[in-house]
């Protein structure tokens, strides 16, 4: 995509010099037809892509009833807050703070 913006920018500036040498000789019509054609390429050449702005939301809901109070580490039993939750490739992590263990969260069987 690049190389064909510098294509468009160096013909749009032959094309520009031509516009302005016909301008000069005398040629009314295609002097000013060519250095408008070239004055296109340049800016359509040097013109920025339009950047837009990508919101990413991820919301998590857990099914069932959900007491963040209660929740131990599997590692060393500390009491784990909300903080200590993330979401990663569509799964909840759990990072314990006090021994800096890991673990994806399973939700046990309601029955």
């Amino acid at each position: 995509m690049k190389a064909i913006k510098v294509v468009l920018v160096i013909s749009g500036v032959v094309i520009l010099l031509l516009g302005l040498i016909f301008l000069i000789g005398g040629r009314p019509v295609k002097g000013p037809i060519m250095l408008g054609i070239g004055i296109f390429m340049i800016v359509f050449g040097l013109r920025k892509p339009k950047t837009r702005d990508v919101v990413i939301r991820r919301e998590l809901e857990l099914s069932g009833d959900v007491n963040l109070e209660g929740m131990k580490c599997n590692q060393c039993g500390g009491i784990l807050s909300s903080d200590n939750l993330s979401v990663r490739a569509g799964a909840v992590f759990v990072s314990c703070p006090y021994c800096s263990s890991e673990y994806q969260v399973e939700e046990a069987p309601k029955w």
